[in-house]
Order: C-alpha cells, then structure tokens, then sequence
C-alpha cells in the first residue's frame, strides 16, 4: 500500500532531546518497545509490511542555530532502522520554510504539502515536534486532502509526555484523528441561527 508519512522535525538541540518508549494502551495502535524519539516509528515497526512504499515528507522549520540539519539526518536514521526487519520502501523528501508567522510563510507551506499529496492516498502524520503553526497548516492541508483528493487520513501521531526536572516520563503514543474529525465535524453544521446550531453541535457529538 502507498502511504504518505509527514514528520514535524524538532528545531532543539541533541542535548534536549531523548529517546523515549512510548506505551500504548489502544490495541489499534501498536508501538514497538524500542526508545525512539519520533513516536510514529515505533508505530510504524508494528503496523508496515514489505508490500508497503512510503513517501515520508519532513516539514522543517530552519532554526537560527542550524539544529534542524542534525534531526532531519536522525530522523532518517530512525525512519530506516523501524524498516530494516521489514523491507518496505522508502523515500524521504524535505519541505522547509523559514521560521516565521508571516501569513506568505504558511500559504507557501500548505500548497507545498498540497503538492505532495497523491490522490487517494493514506496518509500519517507525527505532530509531536516543531513549532505551533505546523499542525494547524497541516491539519488544514489534510482536510483539503480528504475533501478534494480522496484520501484517507489515517493516523495522526503525538507522544505525550510528563516532563520532571526536563525529563519525559510517563510517555505514551495517542492518536489525534479523533480531533481532526472534530474539526470536519464542524464543517458540516450549516446553520445562521446560533442556538439552532449548539443544539445540532450537541446531536452530532453523541451520535
């Protein structure tokens, strides 16, 4: 199966990033026991098969300090040793925009996504690094994915963490498909009448 994996790459130095296990408690998201710092390959050694290609796009934010440039090699490094039991294949490709809010900055970078997405593709997503504006503009670009290209969003990865005296402890691997549907849920209320549309907020939530 084609999937499509895009990979927020952390913009913070070696020193202030450690490989973690993350567990799972979801049976529909199985992650590996091996420390890793990208959630989503823990998941990924679980779920692939050899019959699998995978485009894994990272999205990088270039830091002032250059520290991207190392994690995007460490993140391909993680990417492979996931697959090499495994076989599947594998292309990686970069998307990188300036570290800016500038609206120009986050146009470029969701017809940039855009363009990489093939029609009726699955598609990942590991949100757990990089700045605050890239999940927005990729959960927008996702949603234009599977309204316009017929694609199926089938993962969006987090890990979450209690950090103590800056240590993660407590990681764990949840999956934020569920917030992304929210959103689409709420795309699909048409009403002028605000109360009208709290109630019908209401019914489709308990549906």
């Amino acid at each position: 199966m084609k999937k499509i994996v895009f990979c927020n790459i952390s913009m913070k130095e070696d020193k202030y990033i450690e490989k973690c296990e993350y567990k799972s408690n979801d049976l529909s998201l199985p992650v590996s026991e091996k420390e890793v710092i990208y959630p989503i390959t823990a998941f990924l050694e679980k779920t692939l098969s050899a019959e699998d290609e995978l485009k894994v796009i990272m999205l990088v934010k270039k830091d002032p300090h250059g520290n991207y440039e190392k994690n995007i090699e460490r993140v391909r490094e993680e990417f492979l040793d996931a697959n090499k039991e495994i076989g599947a294949k594998y292309e990686f490709k970069i998307i990188d925009t300036e570290f800016s809010e500038d609206q120009e900055i986050h146009e470029f970078l969701m017809d940039k996504i855009v363009e990489e997405i093939e029609n009726g593709a699955h598609i990942l997503a590991d949100i757990t690094y990089g700045p605050k504006d890239l999940p927005i503009v990729l959960f927008s670009a996702l949603n234009f994915a599977e309204k316009f290209l017929g694609c199926d969003i089938d993962n969006i990865i987090y890990g979450q963490a209690n950090f103590v005296g800056g240590k993660p402890e407590n990681t764990k691997i949840c999956d934020l498909v569920p917030l992304f549907y929210l959103n689409t849920l709420t795309n699909t209320i048409h009403c002028d009448d605000p109360d009208k549309a709290r109630k019908m907020l209401k019914v489709l939530l308990s549906i």
